[in-house]
């Protein structure tokens, strides 16, 4: 016996929800007990498996490739009495571990499979026959409990074969009567089959506290297992699984030993594998790839170059610089990458989807821009390519894309299909719990428990209350079990009461339950509200964390006693928002996948996807892309080129500054503040700002805000960096500064550059040299001097490179925000239009607002004519007109119908109106009647009023009915009916009915009747909730002068002083239904007590009737409107 084991069957936090333990933490230990191999079986996947190894190989650690799958009889089982098939949950527990790479990408492509729509039921899972299939290059245990050689019946006519297929059966050291007894029965089979016993642990959670931080997790889910309490499923040592084992007395002593030194047995059966860390760019033409390449570059040069991108300048610049990066790309095996990269972005742009300018360092790439893979000139802008690529430093390629969020699926989908399925695959993220997440799930496990431990359970009562209404359940009566007094089920699933209630008639006990239910319930209702975990205790608990860390840890030990042992643990995963993973080689099987909402996801994550040399394709989402791309859509113009843009108009510049709304980057009030303070003029200016903005530019900020020039230690650095007014800030500096005046290549600047960020001494140390002749050579200084600035610039560099900025990416990103402000200087409309359709929340809503009114510019309530299904501008009328798709009930395919009616002819009779909308649109009665109530149809007269001639239509069957008998016309009706039907019969006799000779007139005739009775519209608090009800907005604006100090309450809270508690004041939120603006008010409690509001109230403010201090705008008067 080798006095150790190897622990095979163990559960990470990558189990969701079923571990809070890292398997970092599980290596450490099985380090620390002198063990040589580890394998890690998740629930049903194999999430991080590249991880884990890679963690296991720099522990020493044999990584053992395993997972716990699940096991169904069939993917659909008949129904013997229904014939129907159905998926069945019995989902069966196995372990898998590859004995070979073979195995590995056996098992993959199982795990992978399991996850798809016809093998999913609550879990992934493979099936009977799939297990039996399972060649010898994978090793197949047991598992636990779960196990089918547990759960099902041993005369199951497939027990025996897959008793069979085992290599090993598993047996665990619980104390518990049903893992003895199923210990016993695995040693049975073990000697009849000759199959080998292995000693499992079901490793949950590295020790006691960690298991405990796994039972708070689980109870802030609801999730419960059976009996767990008595399961031990920490990490053992050797003496102590040993320890275990003898203390469950199942088995004999020589019998158990031999099972855990199975474990050992089974490891060393093992073969050991690497990683393959080769590129694997996807193949586009093999080896043409190069060739095809250089034509794309001689074609669209010459395009470029005739399309006035490239001015003549530049072309000698061009052709050098692209001679050299085509060197360094074939160096690094980039040429293929760089070739799909300009074929996707081709394509996208062929198709109507937009690309950002840059995004990242790709920017300095002029390769990249002349195959349209960014458009940023480098030569313009100045940008630099060693920043992206060098051929010392040999990395998969990585460029990011932005594009309209609304299109993203669609560039998805060209990947995909161009490569196909097998070959592409999304990227895992994991979702973990965070700083105040955390608090809130402990704090909700804390407070189910103080429930259990104060309340009476209410389930039995449901379930007896259930029970008694069936008429199929038999209720038997006997004497209840000690400590019980009302009830419980006896083992035939009749409801069991006791004798005293035999007498009773059955609805008579349904009656006194649901009382006694009802006084359970109040009671649990009143200890509920002594629950110190309940309610607001979670929020409170988070601020004040965030005011004082160690006081709230000391004050509330029971919350933070979990905190720091659940902060970080993985509770979900997901697709990555932007990464697609395209590969030369076939995914499911050499990395995993899952399936997800229909994607098809890796199991290894973005980290682990570069580490094992994938390439991944970022595609973001950005959604100032779909704002410009929309307002040009409105324009008619195609998105622009960046050569065809005038980045350098003044009255864009100046503009820019009115507002921060529609701005990519400084929407926000520090950015904007930052912006308006520098006052840029130039891309290059407001890409300082972009930096200055980050924490990086903290020391530098003020200083540069204010214009200040900042002194080097020598005028030929103050040179390099006058652009910046002297200050050192991008990446890209470091480089010039290395290039430019140290004489370095760009390959041995990016290394360098790299070298004083990472704190590499010794590569630093190799570079001075180079760095102070290369210094020395270009300084009129004397030698000694020159070293001396070169040295004193270096420590300038190492103090701050931690923090500098990328420019390549800066400069793409400003010109983004520039675009924005030139749509909205010279085509504010479009730009606003396009806003609002992009708009995420109530916020960018009144964003969107607030600068229609900045620019004068109408934006109209849904109408008819002027809205379709989205906000529309009509140029005609010049307003914009709201969308009438987010109305209740409403859809974007009616919305358009109605425009669309509009548009061939709006007929001048409401009733006219209503036939039509009756014959040529979708629109049912009830969406009818909101948009009349709303005032879609305003042009026709108020709702009120249209209501009523809805009422005449609906009464006359929407303008189809032909007959009415005479009993149901009123005497004011029959005379106007008369006048456009007959009463009589076709032989000339009185007939009981009219028959109508024309509807459409009668319904003419009526709408005039309605229109003289002059019917007043809706007052303005019917007409508030209204709009609420069907909105959810209240958009009341009347555009006049004296209706500005009209206010609409709309939110009313106390504000109450921190000393007393008592309310000194209220806060009111308030729209003026004049401007349509809101704003707060604080309104003092004298006031209020003296003339209370309520929400929806409207009331005036005179003059006089208000004022401001410290910043905020107090009510002193006010009338009441409504």
């Amino acid at each position: 016996m080798s006095g150790n084991y190897t622990a095979y069957h163990v559960h990470t936090e990558l189990s969701l929800l079923d571990s809070a333990t890292k398997f970092e933490d599980y290596i450490a230990k099985a380090v620390e007990l002198g063990q040589t191999a580890i394998a890690f079986t998740e629930h049903g996947n194999i999430y991080q498996w590249v991880a884990k190894k890679m963690a296991c190989d720099k522990a020493g650690l044999k990584y053992l490739h395993g997972c716990e799958v699940y096991l169904t009889e069939k993917l659909l089982l008949t129904d013997p009495h229904t014939g129907e098939q159905n998926k069945v949950r019995d989902n069966y527990h196995t372990i898998l571990i590859a004995k070979n790479y073979a195995g590995l990408q056996e098992m993959n492509e199982l795990i992978s499979r399991s996850s798809q729509d016809d093998h999913f039921y609550y879990k992934p899972r493979i099936t009977f026959d799939e297990f039996l299939g399972i060649s010898s290059n994978v090793i197949k245990i047991s598992a636990c409990l779960a196990s089918p050689l547990n759960r099902m019946s041993i005369t199951h006519p497939m027990y025996e074969r897959l008793l069979k297929h085992y290599d090993y059966l598993e047996i665990q050291a619980h104390d518990h009567p049903e893992q003895v007894a199923y210990n016993r029965h695995l040693a049975e089979m073990s000697q009849k089959y000759g199959i080998p016993l292995i000693a499992g642990t079901d490793t949950h959670s590295l020790n006691k506290y960690k298991a405990e931080c796994r039972t708070i997790l689980q109870l802030s889910k609801h999730i419960e297992f059976a009996n767990e309490d008595t399961f031990d499923l920490t990490y053992k040592s050797y003496d102590e699984l040993v320890a275990m084992f003898a203390t469950q007395d199942a088995l004999p002593e020589a019998m158990y030993l031999e099972a855990i030194e199975n474990t050992n047995r089974m490891a060393d059966s093992v073969e050991p594998f690497e990683l393959d860390i080769s590129f694997k760019y996807p193949i586009l033409y093999g080896e043409r790839d190069r060739e095809v390449l250089h034509q794309v570059l001689d074609d669209n040069l010459q395009a470029k170059i005739k399309e006035g991108a490239i001015i003549p300048e530049q072309v000698e610049p061009f052709k050098a610089a692209i001679a050299e990066e085509c060197r360094v790309f074939d160096k690094i095996e980039m040429s293929g990458f760089m070739l799909f990269m300009s074929e996707l972005v081709t394509w996208c742009k062929s198709h109507g989807i937009p690309i950002g300018f840059n995004r990242g360092s790709c920017g300095g790439s002029r390769v990249a821009y002349v195959t349209n893979t960014t458009d940023l000139n480098p030569e313009t802008w100045h940008t630099v390519f060693s920043r992206f690529c060098n051929e010392d430093r040999k990395e998969i390629g990585d460029i990011d894309i932005d594009v309209s969020p609304s299109q993203r699926d669609l560039v998805y989908d060209y990947i995909i299909n161009r490569f196909g399925q097998e070959k592409t695959a999304f990227i895992l993220a994991i979702g973990t719990i965070k700083s105040k997440g955390c608090i809130d799930e402990i704090c909700r496990a804390l407070a189910l428990r103080w429930n259990r431990e104060h309340q009476r359970d209410e389930k039995e009562f449901r379930r007896v209350m259930a029970q008694l209404k069936d008429e199929n359940v038999k209720i038997v009566f006997g004497d209840a079990r000690d400590g019980f007094s009302l009830y419980f089920f006896d083992e035939a699933g009749n409801l069991l009461l006791p004798s005293r209630m035999k007498d009773i008639p059955r609805a008579e006990l349904i009656k006194q339950f649901s009382k006694e239910y009802t006084k359970l319930k109040e009671e649990n209702e009143r200890i509920f509200a002594k629950n110190p975990w309940a309610g607001k205790a979670s929020a409170n608990i988070k601020k004040e964390f965030e005011t004082d860390e160690a006081a709230a840890r000391e004050k509330y030990p029971e919350v933070f006693y979990y905190y720091d042992g659940l902060l970080d643990v993985a509770i979900s995963q997901s697709m990555h928002p932007a990464g697609i993973v395209a590969s030369p080689i076939t995914l499911r099987d050499n990395y995993g996948t899952f399936i997800s909402d229909g994607k098809e996801i890796l199991q290894i994550d973005m980290e682990c996807v570069h580490e094992v040399s994938l390439v991944k394709y970022d595609i973001l989402g950005l959604k100032n892309i779909e704002i410009i791309k929309d307002a040009y859509e409105l324009l008619g113009k195609p998105y622009p080129k960046s050569h065809e843009i005038n980045w350098n108009d003044e009255a864009v510049w100046k503009d820019m500054l009115r507002s921060p709304i529609g701005i990519f980057q400084f929407e926000g009030e520090f950015a904007f503040q930052m912006l308006r303070q520098y006052e840029p003029h130039s891309i290059f200016d407001m890409s300082l700002v972009t930096a200055a903005l980050r924490p990086s530019g903290a020391s530098y900020r003020d200083d540069l805000m204010q214009h200040k020039p900042h002194k080097n230690p020598s005028p030929i650095i103050d040179e390099l960096l006058a652009d910046n007014n002297g200050y050192l800030i991008y990446q890209e500096d470091v480089i010039k500064f290395l290039q430019q005046i140290c004489g370095f290549s760009g390959s041995d600047a990016d290394n360098t550059r790299r070298a004083i960020g990472r704190k590499d001494e010794e590569r630093l140390k190799k570079a001075l040299p180079q760095i102070l002749e290369g210094y020395c050579e270009k300084s009129p200084q004397p030698r000694e001097v020159a070293e001396q600035e070169a040295k004193e610039f270096l420590q300038i560099i190492q103090d701050a490179s931690s923090y500098m900025f990328g420019y390549n990416h800066s400069v793409g990103y400003c010109m983004i925000g520039y675009l924005c402000a030139y749509l909205r200087y010279y085509h504010p409309y479009e730009f606003i239009t396009a806003y609002l359709n992009n708009a995420n929340g109530e916020e960018d809503v009144k964003n969107g607002n607030e600068l229609a009114t900045l620019y004068g510019i109408r934006i109209v309530p849904p109408r008819f004519g002027l809205s379709k299904d989205k906000y529309l501008l009509n140029t005609e009328e010049k307003v914009i007109a709201k969308g009438i798709s987010s109305v209740k009930y409403m859809n974007a395919d009616v919305a358009n119908e109605l425009y669309e009616l509009a548009k061939a002819g709006k007929p001048k009779s409401f009733m006219d109106l209503l036939m039509q909308l009756d014959e040529k649109t979708h629109l049912d009665t009830r969406q009818r009647d909101i948009l009349v109530k709303i005032d879609y149809f305003a042009e026709y007269g108020n709702s009120k009023e249209l209501l009523r001639m809805v009422d005449f239509f609906s009464f006359f069957k929407n303008g189809t009915m032909k007959k009415i008998s005479k009993d149901k016309v009123t005497v004011e009706l029959e005379p106007i009916i008369a006048q456009y039907a007959t009463d009589k019969s076709k032989s000339g006799q009185p007939a009981k009915s009219y028959t109508f000779t024309d509807l459409p007139g009668l319904l003419r005739h009526l709408e005039v009747v309605v229109r003289d009775m002059h019917i007043q519209d809706f007052d303005l608090k019917s007409k508030m909730q209204i709009q609420l009800e069907n909105l959810g907005y209240i958009d009341l604006t009347t555009n006049k002068k004296e209706d500005q100090r009209k206010l609409v309450i709309l939110d009313i809270y106390p504000l109450r002083s921190k000393k007393t508690k008592e309310i000194w004041a209220y806060a009111l939120q308030v729209r003026s239904i004049g401007t349509g603006k809101t704003n707060r008010w604080t309104i003092y409690s004298e006031l209020y007590d003296r003339k209370p509001l309520q929400r929806y109230d409207t009331i005036y403010v005179p003059m006089n009737g208000w004022g401001e201090r410290r910043g905020y705008l107090y009510l002193y008067n006010y009338d009441y409107v409504i």
